[in-house]
């Protein structure tokens, strides 16, 4: 009977020990699981939308600039540069967006540059900038307009441009990526249309815009008109003021378009002078609430407000 003890003894001792292990698999499988996600970082609100919505619970995605008051001149810390070098994807959006990688040292292997696709198709921003390269001396080059995604057409690039990143890394993800993308591309592709609907009615507004940040916007959608440097929270000056009413009287300026929504004494000032205010986000920052298709929507009734004679702020 002893060998039969002694077999009973190491079945249970055996059986504990499975137990043992059973329990903590769970966390083995997390650690596994969070091993094969791909660390993600993107370089503003829209790609941080972007991979969101295509990457979905497949990455861990990280949007460093999230708390920048502007991420266009946000500047890393050592931390998040040494974070970022230990992921798998850095999206940038090009265009001369991020111009604090000339600071640091970033792996290109990383760098996935959403805007290179339609290179051809970058617009100037109307700003020269000088600099000089040792005994070639100086010389100039002319600014490129950054806010691509303002554009859905070229957004939708943008995202595509996400979504084969995902899938050269993750290749056996191919159809959840795929699906994801879809989804927003029709999204994006319905607003786009839209946008080109009320754009393209007989009656029109002569806008200026309130900043150079809408050059993408303009070209896409067929609202041209000057470009501001004035803050929504800056109260208007004579100065000003009398910009708008030469603007007015020259170009027949009879709107306003802000990035975010300005003081009401600016919009009571400007309303006297017969110049409507509308709000169109431009989105480099993370809104409050919603997200960038609820924020593009909001942009599209505020333009059909516009074109209605209805504007109010």
């Amino acid at each position: 009977m002893k060998p039969f003890v002694l077999l009973l003894t190491l079945s249970a001792g055996f059986l504990i020990g499975c137990k043992g292990e059973e329990k903590s698999s769970p966390e083995l499988a997390s650690s596994i699981e969070n091993e094969e996600k791909l660390r993600v970082y993107a370089s503003n609100y829209p790609l941080y939308f972007f991979a969101e919505r295509i990457g979905g619970a497949q990455i861990d995605l990280h949007y460093p600039m999230e708390s920048a008051t502007d991420p266009a001149t946000w500047t890393p810390d050592a931390n998040t540069v040494t974070a970022m070098q230990g992921g798998d994807l850095i999206l940038l959006n090009g265009a001369t967006y991020e111009k604090w990688l000339m600071n640091v040292s970033l792996p290109d292997s990383l760098l996935i540059n959403t805007s290179l696709g339609f290179a051809a198709r970058l617009l100037p921003s109307g700003e020269t900038f000088t600099h000089s390269h040792g005994e070639d001396g100086a010389h100039s080059h002319e600014g490129v307009a950054w806010a691509t995604w303002m554009d859905l057409s070229l957004a939708i690039q943008q995202a595509e441009a996400v979504k084969k990143a995902f899938i050269k890394r993750r290749p056996e993800q191919r159809d959840f990526f795929e699906t994801n993308f879809k989804e927003l591309a029709e999204a994006l592709s319905a607003l786009d249309s839209e946008f080109k609907k009320v754009t393209a009615k007989d009656f029109h507004r002569n806008p200026v815009y309130s900043h150079p940040v809408y050059t993408y916007f303009q070209k896409a959608y067929g609202l041209t008109g000057p470009g501001l440097h004035w803050e929504p929270e800056t109260p208007l000056t004579s100065d000003m003021l009398h910009e708008i009413d030469h603007l007015k009287r020259e170009e027949g300026i009879d709107a306003i378009i802000w990035k975010r929504a300005p003081l009401k004494a600016s919009v009571e000032q400007l309303a006297q002078k017969g110049i409507q205010s509308a709000v169109l986000l431009t989105l480099e920052n993370t809104p409050g609430t919603g997200d960038f298709i609820t924020h593009m929507q909001g942009n599209l009734k505020a333009l059909k407000a516009l074109f209605a004679g209805s504007a109010s702020l």
